[in-house]
């Protein structure tokens, strides 16, 4: 039965998709703890090769005579901690760890019967007790450099580990400088200043005077491993961030030093997976990368970093710290290890081949320029894109040889394909001529829909399949965008104080105009952005952000959105942090973080309701959900709470009808805040989000309700400036009617007898500015209600 679960397992691994390229699975051991790192160890008497795994609890220790079939032969047990790292040297392997016993020695020579080992706690001088490490590496010399330890502020210790006990001799300290990790290649020390976001190398030929040679500032600013070719003139560097690459640098000249590329897994990419540690063997980079498993990148052509095989080793979602941690790739038989911190070791055979590279240079077809931004795909089953440079020239490849259609695209150009015959090993460059497509300008206003005065500032957003185009109106509400490729658009138009207005199919094939009209109203989709003010008290994550959510999940359930509100304008919305990964990675922490519209001017609005659409959720596994979301109203002067709630759910809920007189005098500065808070003490997962928010005139006051429609009486214009006219006609045998005018509180402003059947009178002479509603009765019952507007 064990089997048969094992295989159905297997099966549905490969079925979720996960990667698997040119590596295939030996075996792999579970433990009932969590792993870290993992390396490698060859007996040179027997032949049989071991895997030195970092565990939570200890080290232990895997004979690989039978790669198919690897058993633990040795554990050591140690101090309870996430990091440890692995080294060898001669018979014995050095462990550190972050917690305490300092450094641990083992003596693997009576492998795999039996092993000894020490733990090496020394004094030393003018530092004091060595207690833990992050990290460390043992050059050709047999020199072993620790990272990370409890003295020398972290900056490096060098001892010399060439002695016949195998117990280190403390030679000197390096520079005071925290060092995450060290690579150490013909007296060449390359450490990982990863709070510097550095790689520093030095010249330790002289253990007692270390000199700086050089800097390099990595990607991301988190420098958090090295490793360097052979021949000692490229350097590979990982950043510990989500979306951070595999960067390469030529480092033949010290005195400039030239970032050459950055690799990324591509079928991962924006979605937070970070790398975690890049090992060189034989020009193949063989790097970890936590969530998207083991992954191979052939570096011959350092200048085009070229995946050629992987493994994932981790089932969940993609970013985040899961998944694989250690990778050792230096066996003889070529086996290579990959130690994943859920799911155990993994015994792996790669298939090394060289990619197939394709590079070249992309010119406009009339005019010769060198384009840039032009997309190369190969139509593979392997994930691949290039993009040429400002100089026109792209770099990309594959690792499945074979003959394949490439297309090469550019927003205003015509796409072009071509058939592309690809070798591993093998460099095919190209040259290629896009044709553009034709260019026209577009023109328009944005006016207020209802007396087509223009609306200034307005944003623009113009989108069609090929490109999109933004604005914004000047003071008489125009825009203008030249060089529009031909196409069929659609053109929204928004500002704050007005709802979104459109125009659909507007095809574009020579010069146009367009008129957009906006209805007065505040709608926020987000589609653009208005100005919201994002503030926090005490937090330190989770603030809020604009942009696309990206969903975290616990036990199967949403604890951040997978997407904004879906039934509005666009795909952002504000949500407080936006990274995905485990839920408590990017949720809101220690603190309250607080959401301000921009201010609204509601002195003409009699009833303004508030809608909209929010999310939020609180919980996890760290005690009771203490935590709130709250909906919050000011007018400039006061202040007050119109809804709070602690309920969690995983999906979006209706803000309903929020009736703003009851709560606040309307002004011209009224702000809708929202605001989330995590409690310190408590520490659990929490995650708002906001979209879809409109404020808009609801039913009329108390005191009106019950008017009715009727088609007798008519208001024109309106919204109007000194006054209007009420237009009116009364069936036959009428006695006696009335008009009636209203303000926004209720309070009626003028009286008016209407004696004849059918007419029109002047109304909002003296009038001030603002909302109003009249109302028409005839012998006693209400004929018509109509609300009118004065803007000045």
């Amino acid at each position: 039965m064990k089997r048969i679960l094992y295989l159905l397992l297997f099966s549905a691994f490969f079925q979720t998709g996960k990667a698997q390229l040119n590596m295939s699975l030996l075996s792999q051991v579970s433990y009932g703890q969590r792993l870290n790192d993992v390396w490698g160890w060859h007996d040179e008497n027997t032949g049989i090769e071991y895997g030195i795994v970092g565990l939570q609890n200890g080290v232990s220790i895997v004979s690989l005579e039978d790669p198919t079939n690897a058993q633990e032969v040795a554990y050591v047990p140690g101090p309870s901690s996430i990091w440890r790292d692995i080294k060898t040297w001669g018979h014995f392997a050095y462990v550190t760890n972050e917690t305490s016993n300092g450094l641990l020695v083992i003596d693997m020579s009576g492998l795999p019967d039996n092993i000894s080992y020490i733990e090496w706690t020394p004094n030393l001088p003018n530092l004091g007790e060595l207690s833990s490490c992050h990290n460390l590496y043992i050059d050709e010399f047999g020199y072993c450099y620790l990272a990370g330890c409890n003295l020398n502020a972290g900056g490096m210790l060098i001892l010399n580990v060439d002695t016949e006990t195998g117990e280190p001799q403390f030679i000197s300290a390096a520079p005071a400088i925290y060092s995450h990790d060290v690579y150490t290649k013909s007296n060449k020390m390359y450490a990982s200043e990863i709070y510097s976001g550095r790689m520093a190398i030095y010249d330790v030929s002289n253990k007692n005077n270390i000199q700086l040679l050089a800097t390099q500032q990595t990607p991301f600013s988190f420098t958090h491993n090295i490793w360097v070719n052979e021949e000692e003139t490229v350097a590979f560097t990982t950043d510990e961030r989500g979306d951070a690459p595999v960067a390469s640098y030529d480092i033949s000249d010290l005195g400039n030093i030239v970032e050459l590329d950055q690799y990324r897994p591509i079928g991962t990419i924006g979605q937070g997976v970070i790398p975690h540690n890049v090992h060189v063997w034989d020009n193949y980079l063989l790097v970890s990368y936590y969530t998207d498993g083991g992954r191979v990148v052939d570096a011959s052509r350092p200048t085009n970093l070229i995946e050629v095989g992987n493994f994932d080793t981790f089932l969940g979602s993609n970013g985040g710290f899961n998944g694989a941690w250690g990778l050792f790739p230096f066996f003889p038989s070529q086996t290579v290890l990959v130690s994943d911190q859920g799911n155990g070791l993994y015994v792996l055979q790669p298939n090394f081949v060289r990619a197939c590279w394709l590079e070249g240079i992309v010119t406009d077809s009339i005019t010769g320029d060198l384009l840039k931004d032009v997309e190369v795909i190969i139509d593979s089953e392997q994930p691949n894109l290039g993009m040429t440079d400002v100089f026109g020239r792209f770099e990309t490849g594959q690792a499945i040889n074979g003959v394949f259609n490439v297309t090469f695209t550019k927003p205003g150009y015509r796409d072009k394909t071509i058939e592309i015959e690809l070798e591993n090993g093998v460099l095919v460059e190209v040259e290629v001529e896009l044709s553009p497509i034709g260019a026209f300008s577009l023109t328009g206003q944005a006016i207020r829909d209802t007396d087509g005065q223009p609306v200034p500032g307005a944003q623009v957003l113009v989108v069609g399949d090929i490109l999109t185009y933004e604005a914004t109106t000047d003071d008489s509400g125009n825009f203008i965008l030249a060089g529009v490729v031909e196409d069929t658009y659609t053109i929204y138009a928004g500002a704050w104080g007005y709802r979104y207005g459109q125009a659909n199919d507007v095809v574009l094939s020579g010069n146009t105009s367009v008129t957009i009209e906006l209805e007065t109203g505040y709608q926020d989709d987000f589609f653009f952005d208005y100005g919201w003010t994002a503030t926090d008290e005490g937090a330190t994550a989770g603030f809020w952000e604009l942009g696309e959510p990206i969903p975290t999940t616990n036990q199967g359930s949403l604890v951040s959105p997978d997407g904004d509100y879906p039934n509005d304008l666009g795909t952002q919305c504000y949500t407080t942090g936006i990274g995905g990964g485990q839920p408590g990675n990017f949720d809101v922490d220690e603190g309250k973080v607080i959401l301000t519209s921009p201010p609204m001017d509601l002195t003409g609005y009699q009833n303004p309701i508030v809608k909209g659409h929010f999310w939020f959720f609180n919980g996890g596994p760290f005690g009771a959900p203490n935590d709130y979301f709250a909906i919050r109203v000011s007018n400039g002067t006061d202040e007050v709470e119109v809804y709070n709630t602690t309920a969690s759910l995983s999906f979006w809920r209706a803000i309903n009808e929020i009736k703003l007189i009851d709560f606040i005098t309307l002004t011209d500065n009224v702000q809708l805040i929202f605001e989330t808070k995590d409690d310190a003490a408590n520490g659990n997962w929490v995650e708002a989000a906001v979209d879809h928010i409109l404020v808009e005139e609801g039913e009329p006051i108390s005191g009106l309700d019950g008017l009715s429609a009727g088609a007798a009486v008519k208001v024109f214009p309106n919204p109007f400036g000194q006054a209007t006219t009420l237009s009116y006609e009364f069936p036959e045998g009428f006695s006696s009617a009335f008009l009636h005018v209203y303000n926004a509180f209720g309070q009626e402003v003028s009286r008016m007898e209407l004696r004849d059947q059918q007419g029109q009178v002047a109304i909002g002479q003296n009038l001030s500015k603002g909302i109003y509603w009249v109302k028409v009765e005839a012998d006693g019952r209400m004929v018509e209600a109509v609300k009118v507007v004065k803007v000045n």
